[in-house]
């Protein structure tokens, strides 16, 4: 059984045919249906159009570059053509080539084990591994991570050295030079992971093991002189274009010879070279992707534009209709307390609501809900004083229908299209409302919003980093645009007295 009686669908069918043929005659309404579009399909495609996910407490964006990265699209102009994109090398393990290793250690290198058996105190063995070449072919980087995991089981064994060898063939072909100088950019660099867990791995010789989990060393290297300004390594070591090789050296020193030995198991080696510049609008302070946040924020804007003033207006049309049918001492009673709402700071209110609830999104939908109907309360409760004298609701109530019938088929559908009107106008203030809150730090921290990414760029010292808050404020501004045109247009359509003649 269908909802609407035939005739009725019909009429329905026809309004809309009529609104469909005027609307589409007027100009600045269809380019803000083009506008409205852009955004949705945005919104939609999301997933699609970026591979990564936004930054939030929900989801763990991943690091793509150095802060404020630039866009790559930069590299096109002659001062940023040597920028480098982020470099990810990670080698193949079961492809180490054991270049050299000494003393009583016995290595498998199927599964880049080292058993270290010494039969003496202060007996020393080494190994060291080559992961193969990679080249590099961009100005030098701003920094670098080196990363490995491992197992290890030991007894009154102590690993002396754990360092990485990073060297330039191309710029020095030579081999096993130590990095002293930092104005030799050439030569070969051995770089001993910097960590609070250790400079050497040494245990109690009562214990049996040192560690039987993987622990990762995020490492950025310290290589300075003390007198010296500090200078980022990477500056230094990748100063030059060509072939670089990835060498690991480990090297194990028995402390005492009673019952010692060691069993060191590698894994997950990598170098990460930190891009200056990244995707479509580079990156933020976090180092993360500034497109992924304005795509995924474009969800944010639309649910919470619609959601916000779907509701005031379903609140706005329920108060006017009931105050303007009524009348009378219920009416005076209803339209003071939209007096005393109108005259409350709206913004302060707020800031303090969402700070007592908690941010969330949703709470935020709702208290915007909450003081944003009371200018549609009134415009329609003008429309309902005057159709509620008019001669078909009087012939209606004549008839025997009930005030309920009255409201929801006589006076309702008539101030429909007001309504709607002004809810299409209420989207961009919901909407600019969120932005203010997430830009002055009460956003809703689970979730990506344009107001957030200001807020970042703000916080950490961002606003020279234009490419980081100028699309979110110039999305902001056209999402908005596009509502209001949309809004204009209707109420053009919907009010005759606003026509004009074509």
């Amino acid at each position: 059984m269908s909802f609407l009686s035939k005739p009725k669908r019909e009429i329905y069918k026809r309004k809309i045919k009529n609104f469909w043929v005027d609307f589409s005659h007027n100009k600045v309404g269809f380019a803000g249906v083009i506008i409205i579009l852009g955004f949705v399909i945005m919104a939609v495609l999301a997933p699609l159009l970026t591979p990564y996910l936004p930054e939030s407490q929900k989801y763990k964006s991943p690091r793509l570059a150095v802060r404020y990265a630039v866009p790559e699209w930069f590299r096109i102009f002659p001062q940023y053509r040597d920028y480098n994109p982020t470099m990810r090398i990670q080698p193949d393990l079961h492809d180490a080539v054991l270049e050299d290793y000494r003393g009583n250690l016995a290595v498998d290198m199927d599964r880049l084990l080292f058993n270290f058996t010494p039969t003496k105190r202060g007996e020393r063995a080494w190994v060291l591994l080559d992961f193969g070449n990679f080249s590099y072919e961009y100005g030098a980087p701003p920094t670098f991570t080196m990363h490995f995991a491992f197992h290890m089981k030991f007894s009154n064994v102590k690993v002396s050295k754990l360092c990485f060898i990073i060297q330039n063939y191309t710029a020095n072909p030579l081999y096993e030079q130590y990095f002293r100088d930092p104005t030799k950019a050439n030569m070969t660099v051995y770089i001993q992971p910097f960590s609070p867990l250790f400079n050497e791995i040494n245990v109690d010789t009562d214990r049996d093991s040192f560690s039987d989990n993987p622990v990762r060393f995020p490492v950025v290297s310290s290589l300075y002189k003390p007198d010296a300004p500090w200078v980022d390594p990477a500056q230094i070591i990748f100063s030059k274009k060509g072939i670089y090789g990835l060498k690991i050296m480990v090297e194990f020193e028995c402390l005492r010879a009673d019952g010692a030995y060691a069993q060191f198991t590698l894994e997950g080696v990598g170098l990460t070279i930190w891009g200056r510049c990244h995707g479509i609008l580079g990156t933020n302070s976090a180092g993360h992707d500034v497109w992924t946040e304005l795509v995924y924020g474009a969800r944010i804007s639309l649910m919470v534009g619609l959601l916000a003033a779907a509701l005031a207006t379903g609140i706005g049309i329920f108060y006017g209709v009931i105050s303007g049918y009524i009348g009378g001492f219920v009416d005076n009673l209803l339209m003071r307390i939209v007096d005393i709402l109108l005259c409350i700071p709206v913004l302060p209110i707020l800031l303090v609501l969402v700070n007592y609830f908690a941010a969330s999104v949703y709470i935020i939908i709702v208290l915007i809900a909450i003081f944003g109907w009371q200018g549609l309360s009134r415009v329609i409760r003008s429309r309902v004083l005057s159709l509620k004298e008019m001669a078909f609701v009087e012939a209606a109530r004549a008839s025997g229908a009930s005030d309920l019938y009255l409201i929801i088929h006589h006076l309702v559908p008539n101030v429909m299209p007001i309504a709607m009107a002004a809810m299409v106008l209420a989207i961009p203030g919901a909407i600019i409302t969120e932005a203010s809150l997430s830009f002055l730090g009460f956003g809703d921290p689970n979730v990506p919003t344009w107001g957030r990414i200001l807020y970042d760029a703000y916080q950490q010292g961002g606003l020279s980093a234009w490419w980081v808050w100028l699309p979110p404020g110039f999305a902001i501004v056209l999402i908005c645009l596009g509502f209001v045109f949309i809004g204009h247009a209707v109420d053009e359509i919907v009010n005759p007295r606003l026509r004009r003649r074509r």
